[in-house]
């Protein structure tokens, strides 16, 4: 019998579905004022399962959750609903588990992000929402995205998302990764090495969606932001750390970039103090941009699928190596 930890909102929605598996699991739940709770009552359980979720990230509950899985002698079994793994917690998690599961499943609600990024930029947004605001009925010209071109740094999961939808659309896109295997999404891909300053240049748009890394840290500083084309857009959903964010703020003085919207930044959440929140040239989301609704219920299921595969034995989705987390700590 395995206690599984989950957000109590979490087992709400799934309590039905959990049924099947009563005799092999006894769930914990965590609450946003960190109450912890036996829905099913008490068990003896020889191990944890649990499941990380936005219900966990995004709320009071974090702690009491971190806590009690630290406190567990055995954790056979960890779902992440996050791609990355660098994150200290999660290293630490990843370290204490027999199996950890990544997730892929906020790739569209990540791409779609993008896209409003990159629609109201290019579509003069700003000028129409000050029409409006003034009362004035007047031309606001606007860019189609077809015409822009755009340099995606980390052609994954997310960046092919992105890529796919942009080349939908008729834009030229470029992705950039450590493997040189065709998309059908990309136009070209280039290695991160041969990334150069023109190849940067000639970018209407610049994305990073690549993990944070030794190599990538402050990926974009003061050099590849002067490399930037006037007009352009630079937008981050990868991590905070790809971006030395005094060197953005020059840069977003001096023009190039014209504008960043970014969903992440180095230390969050952002202090109220920070130039960023109220930078002209900047649009800044909470690290919101895989919280859909759809991308919830695409964790639910993923999770789910795990679960049943862990308890009977099979493999499962986004098994991540135990060495990832090795390699990765500091």
């Amino acid at each position: 019998m395995y206690e599984c930890l989950l957000h109590h909102e979490t087992f709400s929605r799934l309590e039905a579905r959990l049924k099947p598996f009563s005799d092999r699991i006894s769930p914990v739940t965590v609450s946003d004022s960190g109450e912890i709770g036996r829905p099913w009552g008490e068990a003896a359980c020889d191990a944890l399962i649990a499941h990380g979720n936005a219900d966990v990230w995004f709320s009071g509950a974090a702690r009491a959750f971190g806590k009690y899985l630290y406190a567990a002698d055995r954790l056979d079994f960890f779902q992440s609903s996050a791609a990355g793994l660098e994150n200290p917690f999660l290293q630490k998690i990843g370290e204490k588990a027999q199996a950890y599961a990544s997730s892929h499943v906020q790739s569209d609600a990540i791409a779609d992000w993008v896209l409003w990024a990159g629609y109201d930029w290019f579509g003069n947004g700003a000028a129409r929402r000050a029409a409006q605001a003034a009362k004035e009925w007047r031309n606001v010209h606007f860019r189609e995205i077809q015409s822009t071109h755009w340099l995606i740094y980390g052609f994954g999961h997310i960046g092919e998302a992105v890529g796919r939808r942009l080349k939908g659309l008729g834009a030229h896109v470029t992705g950039v990764r450590r493997s040189d295997q065709v998309s059908p999404f990309a136009d070209r891909i280039v290695h991160p090495n041969d990334v150069s300053a023109d190849e940067i240049g000639q970018a209407d748009a610049v994305l990073l969606c690549c993990p944070h890394t030794e190599e990538t840290e402050n990926l974009a500083d003061a050099d590849f932001f002067a490399a930037m084309k006037e007009g352009s857009l630079f937008s981050n959903v990868g991590r905070g750390a790809l971006v030395d964010e005094a060197a953005l703020l020059k840069a977003l003085d001096a023009g190039r970039p014209a504008h960043a919207t970014i969903d992440v930044t180095r230390e969050e959440p952002l202090p109220a103090d920070h130039p960023l929140w109220t930078h002209p040239g900047v649009t800044l989301t909470a690290h919101t941009s895989a919280l859909t609704s759809e991308s919830r219920k695409r964790n639910d299921e993923l999770f789910l699928e795990n679960l049943s595969a862990f308890l009977n034995g099979e493999p499962l989705r986004n098994l991540v190596d135990a060495k990832a987390f090795a390699d990765q700590s500091v």
